[in-house]
């Protein structure tokens, strides 16, 4: 299978997480701790097959930025778990979709970056959007949920930040310790919540099982192991399926209803994510600087 499908593979699977999380009885707290729980040890299983040796040990600082980076991860899959309670399972991931563009918003601050002037007009067009889908709410949306899909998104961010300061632990290393910090993380708000004690009925156990094992461990493997050697550009862009597809899929099997309003806004976030990430040749940057110098 080639990088590209295995990719599309990935983002097709995490796509029906939210679907498969509403078939399962438990709080959303205990459905991610669960799906952290069997991801992870999907991934350590893995990694014991391929023999490798740890590094991490090696790179102390760069291992202080990935358990950052997993214990923000596990924080924004509760509070997106927590959206698809409030807002639904399309809704949520949109929202939950914002966070590449508040990476790009804060990369001339964080990474130095130079912001150009397709990114400033895709985050525009993205906080247009949000404003469209937040401000047509409906009995099923409601400020809760609409707080829990932006938190996720920041949280997001917070994950790529610290992930991008710790590249020196490659490939599959580094996404089980990011698991494990997440599973810790996880389990600790599972505490503070009085939910530890984790129960379920039988008929859940094949949702919360596919969670695990396929929207998590193999989906996880999938994604890290397809977008190793593709460009950054096409990943970015072809990432934007996975809210896409969640909205198409949660309107057919969860008869999830958008309005006009509502698919416009999903439509701004989506189309100007996009635009924020595109490469526009220089040519024609230079010829938009020209005109508003002469405007």
């Amino acid at each position: 299978m080639s990088n590209t499908l295995k990719y599309l593979a990935s983002l097709f699977i995490f796509g029906f997480n939210g679907i498969f999380a509403s078939y399962v009885d438990a709080t959303s707290a205990q459905i991610v701790f669960l799906r952290v729980l069997i991801g992870t040890a999907v991934l350590l299983g893995a990694f014991a097959v391929t023999r490798k040796p740890l590094t991490c040990l090696e790179h102390k600082r760069a291992l202080g930025f990935l358990a950052l980076s997993g214990c923000a991860m596990g924080l924004q899959w509760l509070l997106l778990f927590e959206a698809f309670n409030h807002i639904g399972v399309g809704m949520a991931t949109l929202l939950n979709y914002c966070g590449p563009i508040i990476v790009i918003a804060l990369a001339p601050f964080v990474f130095k970056e130079r912001m150009t002037w397709n990114k400033l007009v895709g985050i525009m067009v993205v906080i247009g959007g949000v404003l469209l889908l937040n401000g047509t709410a409906s009995g099923s949306l409601d400020v809760v949920g609409i707080a829990c899909g932006l938190g996720a998104a920041a949280l997001y961010a917070v994950m790529v930040t610290f992930s991008k300061k710790a590249s020196a632990i490659k490939g599959l290393e580094n996404t089980s310790i990011q698991m494990l910090a997440g599973l810790a993380a996880v389990f600790v708000v599972l505490l503070v919540k009085g939910e530890a004690n984790v129960a379920m009925p039988l008929h859940s156990v094949p949702a919360m099982l596919e969670l695990g094992i396929l929207g998590t461990g193999a989906a996880c493997l999938l994604y890290f192991s397809g977008i190793g050697e593709m460009k950054a550009q096409t990943v970015a862009v072809l990432g934007y399926l996975e809210p896409l597809g969640a909205v198409v899929l949660s309107a057919l099997i969860l008869g999830e209803a958008m309005t006009g309003v509502q698919l416009a806004g999903a439509a701004c976030v989506i189309g100007g994510a996009c635009l924020a990430q595109a490469r526009i040749p220089e040519a024609v940057r230079t010829r938009v600087r020209q005109r508003f110098a002469n405007a």
